[in-house]
């Protein structure tokens, strides 16, 4: 039977692995660097608090977590976010803002909430209903989603609404970032409808009407989101999973590969799934694909931290309402969002009230600051919006270098010409958060096509073999 070398044993190693099973025509090994198998999912129990140490929930809308819940019989365990969780708001000019209702993609769909929100000024709210004159720029191609932005529906709207939505998902510097890689809706709404806004209100308007209870936007799982890699590992052949073995390179052996650990072993393997951030996977080829790792150095990450706090209820003047609040550039704040734990997952807050802060973006370095240091700044932060001054029952901080992939101008072409530099090796393939998405559900999906595309590689020797002599 043919072996699969996947290195990595994050979500996308993972899921290549259960794909490779599921199907039952090769076996795998996954080989993990470090200790702990799931990447960033991880989850801590401690006082009646669940302290996720990365991301708390995933988009349901996405289907590839909630079905390989389903398929690794976790499916029971899968949590809604709660009613009380519903809504968030925006810190601006020193309070926060209700984010107004019929936003989509971060763009107003409805005119009344648009225009009662005091998020903007009236200025602002007519520079962005000035989109609806503005026509198409006429560019092909990729563009930076700041100016972009800026330019159909002002910089206030950009500032205050579509920056600090996009900080939450990618932690990114809206002046590189990649509308094409991103938001690839905008650039078809200006194409199609010569207007954000317009473009917009049709979508919002020619949607399908909701003949079922509408299902929830985000879920976790009642143990936490590090009960996922756990099932996972768990629904796996022990034998497939190797913890501390580390990859240095991949070299072509005969008809397969050899893969070289750092502690100087060697494993063959008929096909090899790069499951690793960008940097690590561009060592790893860069003998067998030179053009494939210059690619891949050039993308660049972003450090971020979360820190955890739990508080009694009695701490805070008013009730927390919606699910937290995010902080736009330059308003004055370290942390970039706050979640409102206990409104959001009330089982993950049985001991009080836990309040999960994140701290970090493109051309940020929260790392530097040391955990007292962080936490006294993220403290600060929370006497200025909540006004919460007490002493934490709990404080934890969980970091995370060079944790995000950035998707600057240009991202699609550069992972194309990095995939192009493998077309000689069709049994190599990459999958992970810096190629196609960075969501649990983007890099879940990645690891099982990946994990398709070598076992249908597998099925065609002739063909690669061919292929290299050429």
């Amino acid at each position: 039977m043919s072996r699969i070398a996947i290195v990595g044993g994050g979500m996308a190693g993972l899921s290549a692995a259960w794909e490779i099973q599921r199907q039952g025509s090769a076996e795998a090994v996954v080989l993990e660097a470090s200790r702990n198998f799931g990447g960033k999912l991880r989850t801590e129990r401690v006082s009646g608090f669940l302290l996720e140490e990365g991301p708390d929930s995933f988009l349901v809308r996405k289907p590839a977590a909630v079905q390989l819940c389903r398929e690794i019989g976790i499916g029971d365990e899968l949590v809604p976010i709660s009613a009380n969780g519903q809504g968030s708001a925006i810190y601006s000019g020193g309070r926060l803002h209700a984010i107004p209702p019929g936003l989509m993609l971060g763009l107003p769909t409805e005119i009344w909430p648009f225009l009662r929100s005091g998020l903007l000024s009236f200025g602002g709210k007519a520079r962005a209903i000035g989109d609806l004159l503005i026509g198409p720029e006429g560019a092909e191609g990729d563009r930076p989603l700041g100016p972009f932005v800026a330019r159909r529906v002002g910089r206030q709207v950009l500032e205050r609404l579509v920056e600090p939505l996009l900080s939450g998902i990618y932690a990114g510097d809206v002046a590189a970032m990649s509308t094409e890689a991103t938001f690839p809706q905008l650039l078809e709404l200006e194409r199609r409808d010569g207007s954000l806004l317009k473009g917009a209100r049709r979508m919002r308007r020619t949607a399908p009407p909701v003949k079922t209870p509408r299902e929830p936007m985000f879920m976790t799982l009642r143990g936490g989101l590090g009960r996922l890699p756990e099932a996972l590992c768990a629904a796996l052949p022990a034998a497939w999973l190797r913890q501390e073995s580390q990859v240095a390179a991949v070299h072509a052996a005969n008809d397969g590969y050899l893969l070289t650990l750092v502690d100087g072993e060697e494993i063959a393997a008929d096909a090899v799934i790069l499951a690793l951030p960008a940097p690590k996977t561009a060592l790893a080829v860069q003998e067998i694909a030179p053009q494939t790792a210059l690619e891949l150095f050039s993308i660049p990450y972003a450090s971020l931290a979360v820190a955890s706090l739990a508080f009694a209820a009695e701490d805070f003047s008013a009730p927390l309402r919606g699910s937290g609040f995010l902080v736009p550039r330059g308003a004055g704040l370290q942390i970039t969002a706050c979640t409102y734990v206990v409104n959001k997952w009330p089982h993950e807050s049985e001991g009080g009230v836990l309040l999960r802060c994140y701290v970090g973006r493109a051309n940020e370095s929260p790392l530097q600051q040391g955990d007292e240091e962080l936490l006294a700044a993220v403290r600060e932060d929370l006497r200025r919006v909540l006004g919460v001054t007490a002493q934490p029952r709990l404080a934890r901080v969980f970091r995370w270098p060079d944790a995000m992939p950035q998707y600057t101008v240009g991202h699609l072409a550069r992972i194309a010409r990095a995939r192009a530099g493998l077309a000689k090796h069709p049994r190599i393939q990459l999958c992970g958060s810096a190629y196609d998405g960075v969501g649990i559900p983007d890099v879940i999906r990645q690891g099982r096509e990946a994990a398709q595309a070598a076992l249908s590689a597998l099925k065609e020797p002739a063909r690669e073999e061919s292929t290299r002599k050429s």
